[in-house]
């Protein structure tokens, strides 16, 4: 998803007249102030677009959260003894476990399958992990911008 919106406000920045000056000029073509100041508002829109864009994704993502959390969940098989079971009519607490228990449970986990494919694919981190957000990092501030202003 990330990859697309990408895109998407790449072909958008390339439509904008003067844009391509501005990379060459890294930031200071050689235009008039109005058509500098139009190229600009036209770059602001076109970032508001791509993070409306990102935004609409992580909502729809949440939005999906519950359904996925769901699936998962009825995954698990909770099964308790029956009221004439061993266990609940002589119950163990701390000391020895009953042989015969422990083969009825141990019976029990060699019948179990894998969980089935979830639809609609799986609800998991793009490949390569998240996306890098470019920046100074931890400890790289400039220094105007350190907190306590040194």
């Amino acid at each position: 998803m990330v990859d697309i919106r990408k895109q998407q406000f790449e072909a958008h920045l390339a439509t904008i007249p003067y844009y391509e000056l501005y990379k060459i000029y890294a930031g200071r073509p050689p235009i008039s102030p109005p058509q500098m100041h139009e190229l600009r508002v036209q770059m602001s829109a076109a970032q508001g677009a791509y993070q409306r864009g990102i935004d609409e994704d992580w909502k729809n993502s949440l939005q999906r959260y519950p359904e996925v959390l769901d699936y998962y969940f009825n995954l698990v098989e909770f099964k308790l003894p029956g009221e004439k079971s061993v266990g609940v009519q002589e119950p163990v607490f701390g000391g020895r476990v009953d042989s015969e228990m422990k083969k009825r449970e141990s019976k029990g986990r060699k019948d179990m399958q894998p969980p089935p494919p979830m639809p609609g694919g799986a609800f998991m981190m793009p490949p390569g992990g998240p996306p890098h957000i470019p920046g100074p990092g931890l400890g790289r501030m400039p220094m105007g911008m350190r907190p306590g202003g040194f």
